[in-house]
């Protein structure tokens, strides 16, 4: 698809060519009938297009017949559709330049002539004569189209119809943005209007194929950076600019790494090696004067290095300064996996001095000309944060944002951009390489780019202003609204928001809010760092909270204080701290505090603002006091006296082991475990879930993250009462683990309900009293006797009768004889799992302003 964008090195073997399917031509129809034309056997009343190609509702037809029908319809009905006369179909169908073939293909599709074609049609809307009702009919008509297409591709999505070729699927989704981007613009809409009826961002999720995953780790993408790329990519463009980047990073760098952690650029103490600045250099180290760093920090002022040139070319003289208004200095950002840190002393080799001093001598020589001896000022932590003693350490940790807010500017240094020539790349292909670094994957690197009015970055050839790129970026393509090029457009929002969200944390000149804990919880996601006690400082440090910092500190200490501190914020503790994954800190009253905000820690939907509404919570001694909405009791159903705990015949159908709730109300919940290791299984999951559920030592409550819609499901935090000693204000509890919860749909709500009071009529059949005359205490011995058994049979039988005997309505509309005795065997077992009491009764559900105290 030659309308997509590229980098300039395009990874081998570049994007393959997308095969013409096609078995006819387009029949020029109206696009939103199409299917009833191809197939007259769909009754398709006016009004209901939108809705019959749901997933598994196109025609069951062999999947070339399949791939046909979609890329006739989609591309080229739904570019006939609105680009009229401007389209000419032959145009966009060629031979392969290479072979001549594709997979047996002996055409393919090409997009060379789709943007010029499109520019023209924006540009016929711009000058049309039509008003302004007439255009939003025309707007409101294209929106229609987009929708079903877009619906129409979530019927073959790779998770649905993984047989379908990935590359017509993909190709007719970046049609499908790239025809959304434009009509908002020929339209005049904004990305972020109510009006707006085209949204770009959709088309995405069909660029889903696993191949495509794969791709990106064969290329040399760590796989943090491929689910990072993958959850920040919000336009198909972006992904697919990002997917043909030739990193030259061989992928052995990446195999310990995961899609939430990149541990190649961890730091293991006692194995760590400082670089030379070339392979092979044997230059003697530079020890700083550690006394005279020492005795500045002492003062609360802070240490630069003073570098000047020696006397002879290569020599340079290197001293400790303290810093002054005077003093333009440049602040060094680096990753430590790249070598220049320095775990035991303060010292670096003589050859990384002099490469610092090449590197950094530019700025002085142009904005600071009163510095005529050619000297510079240099701050860089691996010398100027004290090693030992500890006490030195913490103060410079103490005043770790201060270089960073002061210096004249801050330049990164990143192994990978060093190697790289600057020159005949886009601005795009620049802005992606520095985002797709691992300086972007480190948690110390969010501040030092967040802090500096300057932010450089140093390529082989040139240096970067982060700044100035992206706004060139963006004036390449948007220097009016109205006339942004819409082939790109997607791609330069996509580094617009990043860009953003590493540059907007304290600039509030930009007119933008301070810091939250909101927009640090998104920052923080993918990063990671070394040592788990400067995450706090870090946190701290971006929401500007004075955070102490004491010898020996441990990550518990440091994080309690810091959730103190939080507490202390205007927009305070979310409440939906208590459904966020990973560890707690141990300390009572602490007991709901995450010890860390990582993404490491948290998994996949672990942000603290993706469940439900946003609300606060008050820290008091006790707990986070807050106001949630609770089922008052849950608890296990009782069983007959004697009867099995569990019946073959109970888990007989693999479809029936759920954890089924009844409400007060008569209805039907389900619940599933969270944040347990997949790798376990799901039986593992629920035996969790129901081992707390079955606890009785204490009374069990469910507290909901949002409200339960019908067919929905929410997190929730099973706790139990704590034992108080001083029950004054709100009930305490303590979490026992989270959990989703949903209530079931109305179609599934019958079904349960009618084998739920099949299950009531059993409770007075004889086979009851049978079980409870058998009843022993060793449960082994009694399974042992031929009348248990034969009761089981029993059992089986009069359940399944019960199920032949519920009204069939109830049961999924289209049935088969196979379908009615699937049905039938899943109610048989449901009606035996709730005769045994497998299900739980929930208490009342207390409304969302009910005050509980969380520990």
């Amino acid at each position: 698809m030659e309308h997509l964008p590229l980098p300039r090195d395009v990874a081998v073997p570049g994007p393959s060519p997308v095969p013409f399917v096609c078995q006819e031509d387009y029949d020029g129809g109206p696009f939103l009938t199409y299917l009833t034309r191809f197939d007259d056997s769909i009754p398709l009343a006016a009004g209901t297009y939108l809705e019959y190609p749901s997933v598994g509702r196109l025609p069951p037809l062999p999947i070339s017949d399949l791939e046909f029908l979609v890329q006739n319809w989609i591309f080229f009905g739904l570019l006939t559709e609105i680009l009229g006369d401007l389209f000419v179909p032959s145009q966009y169908v060629t031979t392969p330049p290479s072979t001549g073939q594709l997979k047996g293909h002996e055409r393919v599709l090409s997009t060379l002539r789709l943007v010029p074609t499109i520019r023209i049609w924006k540009d016929q809307v711009h000058k049309s004569a039509h008003t302004e009702d007439e255009k939003n009919r025309q707007y409101r008509h294209i929106a229609s189209c987009l929708q079903l297409a877009s619906t129409v591709l979530s019927a073959v999505k790779s998770d649905v119809r993984p047989d379908f070729n990935h590359l017509v699927r993909s190709s007719l989704a970046s049609v499908g943005e790239l025809l959304s981007l434009a009509t908002n613009q020929a339209y005049a809409i904004g990305d972020n209007d109510k009006e707006n009826l085209c949204p770009g961002g959709i088309w995405r999720l069909f660029y889903d194929d696993p191949r495509y995953t794969k791709q990106l780790l064969d290329h040399g993408c760590c796989p943090c950076d491929v689910h990072r790329i993958c959850n920040l990519s919000i336009f198909l463009q972006t992904y697919h600019f990002l997917l043909w980047i030739d990193r030259g990073v061989p992928t052995t760098k990446h195999q310990e790494c995961t899609d939430q952690e990149c541990r190649a650029n961890q730091i293991v103490m006692g194995r760590y090696r400082t670089k030379h600045q070339r392979d092979g250099c044997q230059c003697t180290d530079f020890h700083v004067d550690l006394e005279e760093v020492i005795r500045i920090l002492s003062r609360d002022q802070l240490p630069l290095l003073r570098i000047t040139p020696g006397s002879h070319p290569d020599g340079i003289c290197i001293d400790v300064d303290e810093a002054t208004p005077d003093k333009k200095y440049v602040a060094i950002s680096h990753v430590w996996a790249d070598g220049l840190g320095n775990p035991y002393s303060n010292s670096l080799p003589q050859c990384q001095l002099q490469y610092l001093y090449e590197s950094t001598k530019v700025y002085f020589k142009t904005q600071v000309a009163e510095q005529s001896d050619q000297r510079v000022f240099v701050w860089i932590d691996t010398l100027l944060c004290p090693v030992e003693p500890l006490e030195a350490k913490l103060l410079a940790l103490q005043q770790i944002k201060t270089p960073y807010v002061n210096a004249l500017h801050v330049l990164v240094l990143d192994s990978t951009l060093q190697q790289m020539d600057v020159m005949g790349l886009s601005p795009q292909e620049i802005c992606m390489r520095i985002f797709t670094t691992g300086w972007m994957r480190r948690l110390w690197t969010l501040q030092e780019g967040a802090l500096p009015s300057k932010l450089w970055f140093k390529f082989k050839d040139f240096r970067v202003n982060l700044d100035a790129m992206t706004t060139k970026a963006k004036e390449e393509i948007w220097n009016k609204d109205i006339d942004k090029d819409f082939s790109q457009s997607g791609l330069i929002g996509d580094i617009s928001i990043i860009c953003g969200r590493l540059r907007n944390f304290f600039h509030a000149a930009k007119g933008l809010p301070a810091p939250n804990l909101m927009s640090v919880d998104g920052a923080l996601e993918f990063r990671s760092v070394s040592v788990a006690t400067d995450e706090p400082i870090l946190i701290a440090g971006l929401l500007n909270l004075d955070l102490e910092l004491k010898p020996n500190d441990s990550v518990q200490s440091r994080m309690q204080r810091l959730w103190s501190l939080i507490s202390s914020l205007p927009d305070g503790i979310p409440t939906n701290i208590l459904f966020y994954r990973g560890s707690r800190l141990q300390q009572t009253g602490y007991r709901w505090a995450p010890t860390s905000l990582l993404s490491s820690n948290k998994g996949h939907d672990g942000s603290l603002y993706r469940h439900g509404a946003y609300s606060t919570g008050h820290l008091t001694p006790r707990g986070l006091n807050v106001r949630l909405s609770a089922f008052a009791t849950v608890s296990m159903a009782s069983a007959p006296r004697g009867a099995p705990k569990n019946p073959r015949a109970l888990f007989s159908h693999p479809e029936i082991v759920p954890i089924l709730c009844r409400s007060d109300q008569a209805d039907w919940f389900f619940i599933k475990g969270k944040y347990i290791d997949p790798n376990e299984g799901g039986q593992r999951i629920r035996a969790t879930v129901r081992a707390v559920l079955e606890e009785s030592s204490q009374t069990r409550r469910i507290l909901l993250a949002s409200a339960l819609e019908r067919g929905g499901a929410t997190s929730a935090l099973l706790v139990h009462d704590a034992v108080d000693t001083e029950p004054i204000g709100p009930t305490r509890v303590v979490s026992d683990m989270i959990v989703e919860i949903g209530k079931q749909i109305p179609l599934d709500q019958m079904p349960i309900e009618a084998a739920y009071q099949a299950s009531r009529s059993l409770l007075d059949d004889d086979i009851t009293a049978q079980y409870a005359d058998l009843a022993i205490e060793d449960e082994e011995r009694q399974r042992q006797s031929p009348v248990y058994a034969n009761l089981e049979l029993v059992l089986q039988r009069n359940s399944w009768d019960l199920a032949q005997s519920i009204n069939m309505p109830i049961l999924p509309l289209v049935a088969t004889p196979q379908h009615d005795d699937r049905w039938i065997h899943k109610l048989s077992a449901l009606i035996v799992s709730f005769y045994l009491g497998h299900y739980y009764n929930l208490g009342p559900l207390l409304p969302s302003d009910t005050e509980w105290c969380v520990d």
